[in-house]
């Protein structure tokens, strides 16, 4: 009896500590969004577990130029955010695809194919700022909470179990994103994109631009955007509601749209 007694307090105690610790973790991050396990401190230090990773996985371009075009507009709108204090890093993966993705940690990565594909340096912009969101509150990290629960909870993602980091760079590597996305993510990463860029003087209309463009190469070449599309759904809706977002913006006479450096890198990213 007293033992039986004993497990039951055991048990007991057990599931008030955890209740304990997931009513505290899901207040962690700067967004208060979605339930998240992981701190902020874990989710740089597992950012940086996952570069080194994905470093082995993907063909990062090196060509000096291009990566500080990239780098100077993604410091440029990290600069509006409330986590402009931490350490952010923009990459650029040989990849033809028309993709960009982040993940924990403050890592955006912009495909070549993206580069390419845009008219102006404020439709790049645009999907910078989008990916910026996302990192901001911290949606990759609740998309892992979701897959990984309790597991992420215990620390084993860093540096306690290899295994699963390799299997969550593997998906990064299939799918060119770390996660999909559910569409009030996508609808939160507009609206704070919209304000990034308006912030930083890009011309937020580049972003409903190239979303628009990007829905009609969908109609006619569904697999040159099938990766940005499976992570990052795209609804004419969505386009609406960041259109009424930006019309409600005070009118600037300095937003930028043309860089005349575009031209340049799109000309050094042919090669790879």
């Amino acid at each position: 009896m007293k033992h039986n007694i004993y497990i039951h307090l055991q048990l007991l105690t057990s599931a008030l500590v955890l209740t304990f610790v997931l009513s505290s973790c899901s207040a962690i991050g700067l967004g208060g969004g979605d339930f998240n396990l992981i701190t902020l401190e874990e989710e740089w230090q597992l950012g940086a577990q996952l570069e080194q990773e994905i470093a082995n996985e993907l063909t990062l371009v090196n060509d000096a130029a291009t990566v500080a075009f990239i780098n100077d507009i993604g410091q440029r709108l990290v600069n509006q955010t409330e986590m402009a204090n931490l350490p952010w890093e923009f990459h650029v993966v040989a990849d033809p695809s028309i993709n960009a993705f982040n993940i924990p940690g403050g890592h955006v990565y912009v495909h070549t194919g993206l580069i390419q594909q845009v008219d102006d340096v404020s439709e790049l912009a645009g999907v910078m700022a989008h990916e910026v969101a996302h990192g901001v509150e911290r949606h990759a990290t609740e998309r892992l909470t979701a897959a990984y629960g309790l597991q992420i909870g215990a620390g084993i993602l860093l540096g306690q179990d290899p295994g699963l980091v390799q299997q969550i760079v593997a998906s990064i590597a299939a799918q060119g994103a770390i996660a999909s996305f559910s569409r009030s993510d996508e609808r939160e990463a507009d609206q704070l994109a919209v304000d990034y860029l308006y912030r930083s003087r890009y011309d937020p209309q580049g972003m409903v631009t190239l979303f628009n463009r990007l829905l009609d190469e969908g109609g006619r070449r569904p697999g040159s955007v099938e990766r940005f599309f499976s992570t990052h759904p795209m609804t004419e809706d969505r386009i609406r509601e960041t259109e009424r977002q930006i019309a409600q913006l005070p009118p600037r006479s300095d937003l930028i749209s043309y860089d005349p450096q575009l031209a340049a890198v799109q000309a050094r990213v042919e090669r790879y």
